[in-house]
């Protein structure tokens, strides 16, 4: 008990790089941001154009914490059409909208039974590529879902997953950094706050986050930014997730039109905030140190 308290009294932060494996200018920048700065996970995507070389950067730096994104929005299904039909269309693909697949997935039974294939199928093609999942989230926080959560749950008690995000994002933090879309900010903060906390009711043994950025001023973390953000962070662990890109490329066309990858990679690599998180006495951990 006395470690714990210790270890909550204390401010540590996990830096990870969503959508790994979506394209070589993404492996690119979070190998970078993690050989030449402060990254320590990343998100694959194992359905993705580049995933086969994310896996192998993976490989060739086993220091990089890695786990599944789930993707069951904005992408392809490992599963094809005939076994998921009221997931992908006829050409593999997840629906674009991420109101209308979620509204669908809540109401259909029959698709929530395809979300546990599918959900099973991306955890056996990672492991079969030699790469155990350390974490679990899901490509726009799908995981959260409440009609997904619970599968979720389960796959990562099969797989003996230990960790997953929870979305926890101080809302007052991220406005007073960045006011930009404060309506849109202001309502993902409210639904994803409501997911996360019946999510935590329902953990089991996993490990999670206590605190978030990254939700609210997704594609927009420059160094600016995340300078502002260090000194705010809360006692316990805080996830930051960034969106980094080496240059822009065709992987442009699943992110909104505000991101700005490039600079969340010159955040990552920035000298300033190393130097501001050592100042700061912040412990850059990794979800394996949970």
């Amino acid at each position: 008990m006395g470690a714990a308290i210790k270890s909550e009294a204390r401010r540590r932060v996990i830096i990870t790089g969503d959508d790994f494996g979506l394209a070589p200018a993404v492996n690119a920048a979070i190998i970078r941001a993690h050989r030449e700065g402060i990254l320590t996970c990343a998100s694959l995507m194992v359905n993705a154009p580049a995933w086969q070389e994310a896996v192998e950067l993976a490989q060739a730096w086993p220091e990089l914490c890695v786990g599944l994104h789930l993707t069951l929005i904005q992408g392809r299904g490992v599963l094809s059409h005939r076994h998921i039909p009221h997931l992908v269309d006829d050409q593999g693909n997840f629906r674009r909208d991420p109101v209308a697949a979620g509204l669908m997935y809540y109401f259909s039974r029959r698709a929530r039974q395809e979300i546990r294939d599918e959900l099973e199928a991306q955890m056996e093609k990672m492991l079969a590529a030699g790469l155990h999942p350390q974490f679990l989230n899901g490509h726009l926080n799908i995981h959260l879902h409440p009609a997904i959560w619970p599968l979720v749950k389960q796959s990562a008690e099969k797989y003996a997953i230990p960790a997953v995000r929870l979305a926890w994002e101080n809302l007052g933090a991220t406005l007073s950094l960045n006011p930009r879309r404060p309506i849109y900010k202001t309502g993902h903060a409210l639904i994803f706050a409501c997911l996360s906390a019946q999510a935590a009711k329902n953990l089991g043994g996993l490990r999670t986050n206590r605190h978030l950025f990254g939700l609210l001023n997704d594609g927009w973390l420059d160094e600016s930014y995340l300078l502002g953000v260090l000194p705010q962070l809360q006692h316990g662990v805080t996830e930051i997730y960034f969106h980094p890109a080496v240059q822009p490329g065709p992987e442009a066309k699943y992110w909104p039109r505000h991101y700005r990858p490039q600079a969340e990679l010159a955040a990552l690599t920035s000298p300033k905030v190393a130097q501001r998180l050592a100042e700061l006495k912040i412990d850059l951990i990794s979800f394996r140190d949970l």
